[in-house]
């Protein structure tokens, strides 16, 4: 990802391929299992969005027919953690106080009864109806937002290319709902969504590049105070109750960022589109994002037994479990009193294997422990997605100045690993692995948590005072998001 000042966005979206509301379904009784009173409601809670005619998994679970002649592949996935793709993991070594909304992995007694479902033969019971799939797309979108021109990806390289959108608003906007619609999805490695306020610079960028237009971005930060939402492969749409938001100042644009990764092949002209959700209640909180990771070097880069010499951001070519670590202390919060993480969005390329977090405080503050897990898992490049603590807002981790946020990520950069074979596919490298460094590229690699922070949102204005400005927050020191 692109380097960027301090940013300002919502760093999540739903789970992939199914969600987990918390109504779970009562285990059957005992006695026959069958696929219209037991089996089809957790396929459809867990599974259709994905496994659905016109869907991305590879077939359809919609039908009696299919679920049974595929039923042994599911039991296999479901048990080895493989389906629903979901990479948060919950080890000795690090688990979160919290799990996580929208949790899509299927609970001990949903697993048992598909179990006594292949057990039993997979009866078909009596006909009944389906439970509805849950929605993937965004929910009462306001507006959708369409580059006038697209822009056509090609080479070994990858390209990063930027569009000035136009949400049109004239007034201060809150904005609730954030759809990425990749248009030519093969290609699409991640957009970053900021925010331009009015002013000189959103002149002279509208004046240089017209609205809806791609132009290379490659050399620069991505325009913007503020970043309103970043999209990842497996990402479900941003969406967020009425009292949480992300404001739009009247006037301003949003520029959108697309990594592009053509794989040597030439692509028809992309025109991802973005679609929006306005709101007109006034929030109690906003959202923040700040980013920590990809340290190229010491103090932040510590030592690990493959650096030559000083601490070096490097991942061997045939080493099956490289890791590097890093910490980093929180910097000035610009004076907030009342910050609290929100959500955990890791990020790393083709061969991460996986990565967690951790906090250290001075002491226990509060709810919060002097330490703990903030994300644990593994990491699949295809099925990238951010995780919202599942938790009150005031019983949420704190963060404060001082507190110490530790990274660890790993890698496997053998040939066995087919990602491996993926980026030299991808990249026309030859066939054995090659030394990987920290960049931008897919043949690079990151270690990076992005994390979503939770602030009050200032009061809203009583009828009859005097119009203010809106000011948004400052948090002080900027981070670097590659």
């Amino acid at each position: 990802m692109r380097s960027l000042a301090l940013v300002f966005a919502i760093g999540f979206g739903l789970g992939a391929c199914g969600t987990d509301d918390g109504d779970q379904p009562p285990p059957p009784p005992d006695g026959q299992v069958t696929w219209f009173q037991d089996v089809a409601p957790i396929l459809s809670r867990h599974c259709m969005t994905c496994h659905q005619d016109g869907g991305i998994a590879p077939f359809s679970l919609t039908e009696y027919d299919s679920a049974k002649d595929n039923s042994e592949l599911i039991l296999a996935n479901v048990d080895g953690g493989i389906m629903p793709p979901f990479d948060a993991r919950e080890e000795a070594s690090c688990t979160p106080r919290f799990g996580w909304v929208d949790d899509p992995r299927l609970s001990a007694v949903e697993k048992d009864t598909l179990h006594k479902w292949v057990d039993q033969g997979n009866p078909l019971g009596a006909e009944a109806e389906i439970p509805p799939i849950p929605s993937s797309t965004l929910q009462d979108v306001t507006k959708t937002l369409v580059p006038t021109q697209g822009f056509a990806s090609a080479g070994n390289r990858d390209q990063f290319f930027c569009y000035i959108l136009d949400p049109a608003v004239t007034q201060l906007t809150w904005l609730t709902g954030l759809q990425v619609n990749p248009d030519q999805a093969e290609v699409v490695h991640h957009a970053v969504i900021t925010e331009l306020g009015p002013g000189p610079d959103q002149d002279a960028l509208v004046a240089a590049h017209p609205i809806g237009t791609p132009f290379d971005c490659s050399t620069m930060a991505t325009p913007g105070q503020f970043v309103v939402h970043i999209w990842t492969p497996g990402n479900n749409p941003l969406q967020t109750a009425g009292d949480i938001a992300v404001p739009l100042v009247a006037g301003s644009k949003l520029v959108m960022q697309i990594h592009y990764h053509p794989a040597g092949v030439s692509h028809d002209p992309d025109k991802t589109s973005i679609d929006l959700r306005f709101s007109n209640t006034w929030p109690t909180r906003m959202y923040f994002v700040t980013a920590l990771g990809n340290a190229p070097g010491a103090p932040a880069l510590l030592p690990d037994p493959d650096d030559a010499g000083s601490p070096e951001f490097l991942v061997p070519a045939n080493k099956a479990d490289h890791r590097e670590r890093m910490t980093f202390t929180i910097p000035d919060l610009g004076g907030q009193t009342d910050v609290r993480l929100f959500s955990v969005n890791p990020h790393m390329h083709l061969v991460g294997t996986h990565i967690n977090a951790t906090i250290t405080r001075p002491a226990a503050r509060g709810t919060d422990p002097a330490s703990e897990c903030l994300a644990n898992g593994g990491w699949n490049f295809d099925w990238q997605r951010s995780y919202l603590y599942d938790a009150p807002l005031d019983k949420l981790p704190s963060v404060a100045v001082g507190d110490r946020v530790d990274l660890e990520c790993s890698w496997n950069n053998t040939i066995d690993n087919p990602f491996v074979q993926r980026m030299l596919s991808d990249a026309g490298l030859g066939a054995q692995p090659v030394d990987i460094k920290l960049g931008e590229q897919t043949t690079n690699e990151m270690c990076l948590e992005i994390f979503g922070l939770s602030l009050p949102a200032p009061a809203q204005p009583r009828l009859g005072d005097a119009a203010r400005p809106f000011v948004l927050p400052q948090l002080g020191s900027s981070v670097s998001l590659q």
